[in-house]
C-alpha cells in the first residue's frame, strides 16, 4: 500500500516544494486539488516528472449538484467533472473523488410514489453510467466516496456503494473507504473493507478527531491488516486536519502509519 497526503496538507511555497517535502517526510503520493487543474497540468506534470512521488487522485474542484432539482445545475457539475477526469488522465492520475449530494434531498418527496431518496438513486445510476463512459474515454476513473450522516443524508456506507458499483457494471469506477466516515457508520471498518474487496480501490486516512492518524482512538492496525487480506495495494491519502509543525506531524503520521502495517 502507498500513503499520500493531500496537496493542501503539505507546506511549501510552490507545488514542486510540496512535493520535494513530501519525499522527504516519507510518503509516495499526493493526492490533488481540483482547483483550477487545469490551468496547472504543466506545473504538475513538471513536479512529478523525476520525482518518487506519484499523482495520487483528485480531490474537488466541481459543484456538488448531481441530486439538484434544476437540470442546468446537474449539467453543470457534470461538465465540470469531466473536465476534471480529462486533466486527470493528463496528469497520470488514478481518477476523480465524486461525492453525489451534501446535506439534505433537493427532490421532492413524491410518496406514495417514491420518496425523495428512491429518486435520487435513480438520478444517481444514471449519471454514473454517463460519467463512467467519459473516463473510460479518457483512460480515468470515478472514485466514489460514502459520507457520515452529518454531512449527508444519501450513501453513508460502503455496503450502498457496492450496490450502486454493482448496478452500473463499471470498470471505470471504484470505491473510496475513509477510515473518519466509516469510523461513525460502519460497525466493522476491517469487515467493511473485505466485504467491498471487489470494487474497494481508494483509502482516505483521518483518525477519529479528523486530524493526521496517531492522535486519536481509531484502530489503524485492525483495518490495514484487512486491507492487506484482500490484496489492496493501492493509495491510502492523508484527508485531515495536520495540527502543530505541519512539516514534524507529517513526518510523525507517516512513521506510524508505517509501523501499523
Amino acid at each position: 500500500m502507498k500513503i499520500a497526503a493531500q496537496e493542501n496538507l503539505v507546506p511549501g511555497n510552490s507545488f514542486l516544494e510540496k512535493v520535494e517535502n513530501l519525499a522527504a517526510f516519507g510518503y509516495d503520493g499526493v493526492e490533488l486539488s481540483g482547483n483550477n487543474l487545469a490551468g496547472r497540468v504543466q506545473e504538475v506534470k513538471s513536479a512529478l516528472k523525476n520525482s518518487s512521488i506519484k499523482p495520487a487522485a483528485i480531490c474537488g474542484g466541481f459543484s456538488f449538484n448531481f441530486l439538484s432539482q434544476k437540470q442546468d445545475e446537474r449539467e453543470q457539475s457534470k461538465k465540470e467533472f469531466k473536465d476534471l477526469l480529462a486533466a486527470a488522465a493528463e496528469v497520470g492520475s488514478q481518477g476523480v473523488i465524486i461525492v453525489p449530494i451534501f446535506g439534505q434531498p433537493q427532490l421532492p418527496d413524491m410518496t406514495p410514489w417514491k420518496t425523495a431518496v428512491e429518486l435520487e438513486e435513480e438520478l444517481w445510476i444514471e449519471q454514473l453510467r454517463e460519467l463512467t463512459e467519459y473516463a473510460g474515454q479518457q483512460g480515468s476513473q470515478i472514485i466514489l466516496e460514502p459520507l457520515n450522516r452529518y454531512e449527508t443524508h444519501y450513501l453513508k456506507t460502503l455496503a450502498h456503494a457496492v450496490q450502486l458499483c454493482e448496478k452500473v457494471q463499471s470498470k471505470h469506477m471504484t470505491i473510496l473507504g475513509d477510515f473518519f466516515h466509516m469510523n461513525i457508520e460502519e460497525a466493522n471498518i476491517a469487515n467493511s473493507f473485505k466485504e467491498a474487496a471487489k470494487w474497494l480501490g481508494y483509502v482516505h486516512l483521518a483518525d477519529s478527531n479528523r486530524v493526521v492518524p496517531g492522535l486519536g482512538h481509531t484502530n489503524f492496525k485492525e483495518g490495514f491488516a484487512a486491507l492487506q487480506e484482500i490484496g489492496y495495494t493501492g493509495f491510502m491519502s492523508l484527508e485531515c486536519g495536520v495540527p502543530g509543525d505541519r512539516a514534524q506531524t507529517l513526518k510523525q503520521s507517516v512513521k506510524f502509519l508505517k509501523s501499523q502495517l
